[in-house]
């Protein structure tokens, strides 16, 4: 039996640009662990990867329920920024699943849309390292750690696409507790 059967997770991409290398990781990762994963994203169309991949979403961020899910995963890059970072929708899903005490993963640029959402304050997390991304988690009052992996509760993040393995296997374990 896999570590993780019958656990379902979501994996959240921007609509366009979302890094590639890490969703595509992740998704594999997850998956050979034993996990269900869903794909939401801003709309049902085919949302564009950075390299033009695409990923087919099963649902829209805004249909998500945290009843259904055991984590909530953000990928990063240029897409995060555009479509994660500042809507009410998505920030609306991450403050249910943190009330639910379910995990939460933010990846590179993503950990920003759980600062907004309010659900790191006074918790350690990193984020990719750019002036605008850490001045943001520390206005947000998060307690930013130059780290590439940092757990905190049920809180985990990641500075880079570069740490997606070492990422995948925080979640993973923390799934498996």
């Amino acid at each position: 039996m896999a570590s993780l059967d019958g656990k379902q997770i979501v994996l959240v991409v921007g609509q366009k640009n979302y890094n590639e290398k890490e969703f595509v990781y992740l998704r594999e990762a997850l998956e050979k662990a034993g996990a269900d994963v869903c794909i939401a994203s801003n709309s049902m169309e085919k949302a564009l990867g950075r390299l033009e991949g695409y990923a087919a979403p099963d649902c829209k961020i805004e249909d998500i329920s945290p009843d259904e899910f055991d984590a909530l995963i953000l990928v990063g890059g240029y897409g995060a920024r555009v479509y994660l970072w500042n809507d009410e929708k998505t920030h609306q899903i991450i403050r249910q699943f943190a009330d639910k005490g379910k995990l939460l993963g933010a990846i590179s640029t993503a950990p920003v849309a759980l600062a907004n959402a309010g659900v790191l304050k006074d918790h350690q997390a990193t984020v990719y390292p750019d002036y605008d991304s850490i001045l943001i988690l520390e206005d947000h009052e998060a307690k930013h750690i130059y780290e590439d992996v940092v757990s905190d509760g049920n809180i985990i993040t990641a500075s880079h696409p570069r740490f997606v393995a070492d990422f995948s296997e925080a979640i993973i374990e923390k799934l498996k507790g």
